[in-house]
């Protein structure tokens, strides 16, 4: 589990490692019995101390030990009960919305490839003109599972509801993260942005699409992203929506008319959240004027705060680009 990428075990061999694991914990008492067996034969007559006080004292740091153990033992099964469990769970949810979009590929004149998903409007009409929301997952599925790929694409989940497709009609995009990939924004790491940009812009090309309203969301290395594609691209986005993610701020300045809507956990361990402090104030002193949500008793695993906030979609299907 330590060594592959989650996304590359299936299910199987994540139980088989999970079991393993509880096993390799019981090696003690294999010891604590060889040592038992081995004090039968010890010969009393070259001890320092009587083999009572031998007993006592060996007797308590083995209960200490073993207590040690068992507390550990159940926090670790626990920890990983907990993790396979979400996994399974945001997998279920990964496959429901796959059953929605669909799967298609750009290609570019260099031959490079892209794969993503794509889900039309609903009632779509190719009269009129729509906002493009990409969502953008937070990666490090293998790039072989194109099911997988959209796994994390949060943005997504939320808007391909019945109930926001209806309320907010849209092009909603998912692109596929390629293994060891990401969409820019974490220095010295390998990106498809100008892929992703190509690809977009095919879009437009396609499908009637409202160029003064692309809007970005990603959560965690999607909120990389999402600053990212707004500090490079800036022509690009009339709004962003990063979450727990992190940018450059020496880049902010280029942001400075596109609306943004940060949130992230005060207690986020995964990305600290002075990333986006920082983007925050730059952006602000660049002119801008976004929007920063600060959870104070939360971690990196926000989202479904986020979703509750009020006015959100709201305030993301107004923004426009002049």
């Amino acid at each position: 589990m330590v060594y592959f990428p989650t996304g590359i075990l299936n299910t199987t061999i994540e139980k088989i490692a999970q079991w393993t694991d509880f096993a390799s914990s019981l090696v003690p008492l294999l010891f604590i019995l060889h040592f038992l067996s081995e004090r039968k034969k010890l010969d009393h007559s070259n001890t320092k101390m009587p083999m009572q006080k031998q007993v006592i004292v060996f007797s308590g740091l083995g209960i200490v030990c073993f207590i040690l153990t068992l507390v550990y033992g159940v926090w670790i099964f626990s920890e990983s009960r907990s993790k396979m469990y979400w996994a399974q769970y945001n997998f279920n949810k990964t496959k429901e919305l796959a059953k929605l979009f669909e799967f298609r590929i750009f290609k570019n004149s260099n031959g490079n490839t892209l794969m993503y998903e794509l889900l039309r409007p609903l009632h779509y009409d190719s009269t009129k003109k729509y906002p493009l929301v990409i969502s953008l997952p937070y990666g490090g599925q293998p790039g072989t599972d194109t099911m997988r790929q959209i796994e994390g694409a949060v943005a997504a989940e939320l808007l391909s509801a019945d109930i926001n497709r209806e309320k907010y009609p849209s092009f909603i995009f998912i692109p596929h993260c390629p293994s060891g990939g990401g969409w820019g924004g974490i220095p010295n790491y390998p990106s498809v942005d100008s892929l992703v940009y190509e690809t977009i812009s095919s879009l437009d090309e396609n499908f009637s699409i409202d160029t003064k309203r692309r809007y970005v969301i990603g959560l965690s290395r999607g909120g990389y992203g999402a600053w990212n594609f707004i500090c490079t691209r800036p022509d690009m986005f009339a709004a962003a929506i990063p979450v727990a993610g992190s940018g450059n701020p020496a880049l902010a300045h280029n942001a400075a008319d596109v609306a943004v809507w940060a949130f992230h956990g005060k207690n986020d361990k995964n990305v600290p959240v002075e990333g986006d402090r920082h983007m925050i104030y730059a952006l602000k002193k660049a002119g801008g004027h976004p929007k920063f949500t600060e959870f104070p008793d939360q971690g990196h695993n926000i989202w479904n705060e986020v979703t509750i906030t009020p006015g959100l979609l709201d305030w993301l299907f107004a923004q426009k680009r002049n």
